[in-house]
């Protein structure tokens, strides 16, 4: 959302204004954060894992060198079922085959090999040779020069013998079976038949026919299908994977800007405060001067509030509260050129340190606070450093409920500290928790409340490290009656920027 500035100021006029509910941002946040989450896991998933190992292998001259393979066996086996087919449809195969199954070549060939066929060929045979027709002719020159009656009825009868062989002949080749069987064998389509069957192309398809219907031909072609379809259900599943919900929701988040903020910024302290006891590994209860110097809390001159070491800490419901209350209490307070001296003090308050825990340089904090607010309590959520100077104030609220003070205070103690300040008014702090934010980078600071950039600034940037301090206090005279008032903190989270 967008701000109106004026040189350092923003101004924000009401509560409806540009700075969204704090239960809206948290929500985006927590959306934000699940499906970022939901990103990683899904990119971490043995699913998405094994997607990227199947596409690395879909794009591999191993599977095209499968796949074309496999197609190019299926298809040696396919034409050849394609020739065989095209040569049975033929005409030339179906005149062929007609012919050979026609009862006439049947007929022929149940005739060729009967005995009545051989009998006729061996006498047919015996009458054209040479010797039946010389001894015809010798035996009717005997009869004609013979006179003897008995020696000539001899020769008479071997004649006779011949003649009747030879009209036997006569009379079978006359008949109708061997005639048929003569001319059918003498027929142009029994030539053409006999001719093709003779043929090598009958002959290979013969062939093909035989090892169509051989486990050679199916064991190749079934292998030939089987890697092909291997190969075919990876790029099937592939491309289901590909285009399908949850990849195309994941080409749409991989690339893009939605998630900057988690990828730049990694945890580097935190606190949720759940338990129902401090964490004092992260936090101590007393000013990191008065821990180091004489190991006891101590208040800084002008407080009218003693800062208790932990008193005015409670913690109750997911929420630590950081009270002041109206009650009389002994403690030090740090007096020029006395030092630490003892004080009666009206009012007691309190604070939480991460002075021994977390400091860091550059980065990002941010606390999620309601101020239950008294005037002129001081709240503060601030950054000190190891000698006081630089030191931030994130949120200080005291003179109104509606006016956030910031401001960044640097230089030398001894020479005079400079500051830099700025002020969010017109939204009421006490009315709801709100995120504040502060970012650090090198060359700029920014102030954000529910991340909305409220101040800016560029000069004089803080190079060293600084820890945090969440505080309440009193620094003028008070009407009590607003007391007990208190900075109620819900979480607190620093970041740094993760190394590329």
């Amino acid at each position: 959302m967008g701000n109106i500035s004026f040189g350092s100021k923003y101004f924000i006029f009401s509560k409806f204004s540009s700075i969204p509910k704090t239960s809206k941002i948290e929500q985006e946040r927590a959306n934000l954060k699940k499906e970022y989450e939901d990103l990683i896991t899904f990119i971490n998933s043995d699913e998405f894992n094994d997607f990227v190992e199947l596409e690395k292998y879909i794009n591999s001259n191993e599977h095209k060198k499968l796949l074309d393979s496999a197609k190019a066996d299926k298809q040696k086996e396919l034409d050849k079922i394609a020739k065989y087919e095209s040569q049975k449809k033929s005409k030339q195969f179906k005149k062929y085959f007609k012919f050979k199954d026609s009862q006439k070549l049947k007929d022929y060939q149940s005739f060729k090999s009967s005995i009545d066929l051989a009998d006729f060929l061996a006498l047919e045979a015996e009458v054209n040779s040479n010797e039946f027709q010389n001894e015809l002719r010798s035996l009717e020159q005997k009869k004609s020069a013979t006179k003897e009656k008995d020696e000539k009825q001899k020769v008479e009868i071997e004649l006779n013998k011949l003649k009747s062989k030879l009209k036997s002949f006569k009379s079978k080749k006359r008949s109708s079976q061997i005639k048929r069987y003569f001319k059918f064998e003498n027929s142009q389509k029994f030539k053409d038949f006999m001719s093709f069957q003779n043929s090598g192309e009958l002959k290979d398809y013969l062939a093909l026919e035989d090892y169509l219907n051989s486990a050679e031909h199916k064991e190749n072609l079934s292998k030939a299908e089987k890697q092909e379809n291997t190969e075919n259900d990876k790029v099937n599943k592939y491309e289901e994977f590909k285009n399908s919900k949850k990849y195309k929701w994941y080409l749409c988040l991989k690339d893009s800007n939605k998630f900057d903020e988690f990828k730049k910024w990694k945890v580097v302290f935190e606190d949720d405060f759940t338990s129902n006891k401090l964490d004092t590994e992260k936090w101590m209860t007393r000013y990191y001067w008065g821990d180091k110097l004489i190991g006891d809390a101590y208040a800084l001159e002008g407080d009218k509030a003693f800062p208790t070491d932990g008193k005015n800490i409670e913690m109750s419901n997911g929420t630590l509260k950081v009270v002041t209350r109206k009650e009389k209490v002994t403690g030090k307070i740090w007096k020029q050129p006395f030092g630490f001296v003892p004080q009666e003090f009206e009012f007691s308050s309190g604070l939480i340190s991460s002075a021994k825990s977390h400091r860091q340089k550059y980065g990002r904090i941010e606390a999620k606070i309601k101020v239950n607010f008294a005037k002129p309590v001081n709240f503060n959520f601030w950054l000190a450093s190891e000698n006081n100077l630089p030191h931030v104030d994130v949120l200080k609220l005291s003179e109104k409920k509606s006016r956030v003070d910031m401001a960044h205070h640097f230089g030398d103690l001894k020479k005079g500290a400079e500051s830099k300040s700025s002020d969010f008014s017109g939204l009421d702090v006490s009315q709801d928790f709100f995120i504040y934010t502060f970012e650090w980078t090198k060359d700029k600071l920014t102030w954000k409340i529910n991340d909305v950039v409220v101040n800016e600034q560029a000069q004089n940037i803080p190079n060293e490290e600084m820890y945090l301090v969440f505080s309440t206090g009193i620094t003028k005279n008070l009407n009590d009656s607003g007391l007990p008032a208190s900075m109620e903190i819900d979480w607190v989270k620093c970041y740094s920027e993760k190394e590329i």
